[in-house]
């Protein structure tokens, strides 16, 4: 009896066992099951898997995964069409629903999930070309408009950059891509008339005619007009450059030393059309550092634009530092000259002043830019000194040397 007792518990454990185990695989494969219908990650991955299996089971897997990518595509194109204007959307359904009808209705399904009213709207205009013979001529309106929008963007996106870089790009794109040389009046049209003034004045004449001559005779008149007055602006900048290389350091220093009177784009076509020496002793007066590296940026940019590959910063830079260092030089022999016998100090500068070779100078490109001789050093070590000390010298100099040496003196 306890034998039989003991068979049927163990008959009972297994059994519930057993159905435990069962209850655990059938939720596994109802969670499975689950994920599969509504995962769609889930499902295509699983697809692929099984797709692979030999015979009929392999290609009703393979036919699902394709189905569900198609699925995908479908959203993805009502997602795209719900969010064109309603014209555009419109024209492109229409050529769908012509040529499968059942791509047509899957899509509208799927976009009137997303905007029911939207939808409708769009259905209705698809309609309406459809009862209107003139659609093509819609379609080809459309196409015209997303054409004129892609100008619209392309010249955004040039407007937006640096000019030198914008112009570069031009240049570039010109030479290789013929469709783009042929679109570039097109999109120069949809920028500002000042952008389109600034682009037109630094690029090739033969570029520059070519876009003057595609354009509205109006608009072409108001740019022509805008470049006339550029140029003229850069032609009275040049002028000012010429009348700032024959005034005095110190008064040049003070009105193009900052960025009172001019801007800085400005003070970069001065600059550039002073010589190296005069910009050079005009920029060694200054104790502002962010001023002259601005300044530097401004020169480069207009040398650029202007296709000058080598800037004359670099040779500024060289003359600024000879010019500071000899500067010094001459301020340490004020002081030594000062602290000497007046009579002993006049006879060296008599003698200094009968030598006008050069004893040193400073070369730019293998030309000498900056000469200095015994004659100028010591008419700056002179000029430099209080009048007391330079009438004491003065007394103890022949009257006719003293008479040369104080025209010398007074020179600008």
């Amino acid at each position: 009896m306890m034998g039989n007792t003991k068979s049927v518990r163990g008959n009972k454990t297994k059994k519930t066992k057993f159905i435990i185990h069962t209850i655990f695989l059938l939720i596994f494969l109802l969670i499975i099951t689950l994920t599969y219908f509504f995962n769609r990650t889930f499902k295509s991955k699983i697809n692929s898997l099984l797709g692979k299996l030999p015979g009929t089971v392999g290609e009703y897997f393979t036919s699902s995964a394709g189905e569900l990518e198609n699925k995908d595509k479908e959203a993805y194109l009502a997602n795209y069409y719900i969010s064109l204007e309603l014209a555009m959307a419109a024209d492109k359904l229409y050529i769908i629903k012509k040529n499968d009808g059942k791509l047509y209705s899957e899509i509208i399904k799927l976009m009137n999930s997303t905007s029911s009213s939207k939808t409708e709207e769009i259905i209705k205009l698809v309609r309406s070309i459809e009862n209107n013979s003139g659609s093509l001529s819609s379609i080809y309106n459309a196409v015209q408009n997303e054409k004129e929008g892609l100008m619209s963007y392309e010249a955004s996106r040039l407007e937006s950059q640096d000019l030198l870089v914008t112009i570069s790009e031009i240049k570039e794109r010109i030479e290789k891509d013929e469709t783009f040389k042929e679109a570039l009046p097109s999109i120069i049209i949809n920028m500002s008339d000042d952008r389109i003034t600034d682009i037109l004045y630094y690029i090739e004449d033969s570029i520059e005619d070519k876009i003057l001559y595609s354009l509205e005779d109006n608009k072409r008149l108001e740019i022509e007009n805008k470049l006339l007055a550029k140029r003229t602006e850069k032609t009275k900048l040049k002028d000012l450059a010429s009348l700032y290389e024959m005034k005095s350091v110190e008064a040049a220093a003070e009105e193009i030393g900052n960025t009172e009177q001019y801007d800085m784009d400005e003070l970069g076509i001065i600059y550039t059309n002073l010589s190296v020496l005069k910009s050079a002793e005009i920029l060694s007066k200054l104790d502002d550092d962010s001023f002259i590296e601005e300044l530097y940026a401004a020169i480069r940019k207009e040398e650029e634009l202007n296709g000058v590959k080598e800037s004359i910063t670099n040779h500024i830079s060289k003359s600024m530092q000879f010019i500071t260092e000899y500067n010094k030089k001459i301020d340490d022999l004020v002081t030594v000259y000062g602290k000497m016998n007046a009579n002993k100090a006049a006879k060296i500068v008599e003698k200094m002043m009968a030598n006008s070779d050069t004893v040193t100078a400073l070369e730019i490109d293998s030309e000498p830019v900056f000469e200095i001789s015994d004659s100028s050093i010591i008419i700056d070590v002179l000029s430099r000194m209080r009048n007391k000390t330079l009438s004491s010298i003065m007394n103890y100099i022949d009257t006719d040397k003293a008479s040369t040496l104080t025209q010398m003196l007074v020179e600008p």
